[in-house]
């Protein structure tokens, strides 16, 4: 007995007949299409609409539990008292990266002088802009730690690709 999927399958032919085929579900079972199981075709009885949506119900529950609560999960267990976990190594990086960018300034200076066949004497390690720009980096890790720990407890993660192509900017 053909469905009306079968005929649409048989008119496309080739390559993509086995694509369509293989996502339903229809040759094969495939165990990483939470859709595969679903019958599109027969046996729901009087109520056909309302059987074919809870299969479709049912099919997305499983697929998110499979899918998506194990990462949610593990970001709820990221939050700590005052952030998250992650905090301790964000701060990390981020004195890494300042030092690094001040002793990259250091060295720029003193070659740059050398050429001229002076010394360089100033110190910018100790200097208060780069003291105020570790101290205002660390500030900005943290405040970001504390959007992260309000973002997963909000559960307003979903629109974090946007977030990301905004800082860009």
């Amino acid at each position: 007995m053909y469905s009306p999927m079968d005929n649409y399958i048989q008119m496309l032919g080739g390559d993509s007949a086995d694509a369509v085929s293989q996502f339903y579900g229809m040759g094969s079972y495939n165990s990483s299409n939470p859709y595969a199981n679903i019958r599109t075709n027969a046996g729901y009885g009087d109520n056909a609409g309302d059987g074919l949506y809870a299969d479709l119900i049912r099919a997305q529950t499983r697929d998110y539990n499979q899918r998506f609560a194990p990462i949610e999960n593990f970001l709820a267990g990221q939050i700590t008292a005052t952030g998250t976990k992650s905090l301790g190594d964000d701060l990390a990086r981020t004195r890494s990266s300042s030092l690094g960018a001040v002793a990259n300034a250091q060295g720029q200076q003193g070659r740059s002088m050398g050429r001229m066949g002076l010394t360089n004497t100033s110190n910018i390690a100790n200097s208060t802009t780069a003291v105020g720009g570790l101290v205002g980096g660390l500030n900005d890790t943290r405040l970001r730690d504390t959007d992260r720990r309000t973002s997963i407890l909000s559960g307003s993660m979903s629109g974090i690709s946007q977030k990301a192509r905004g800082t860009g900017q």
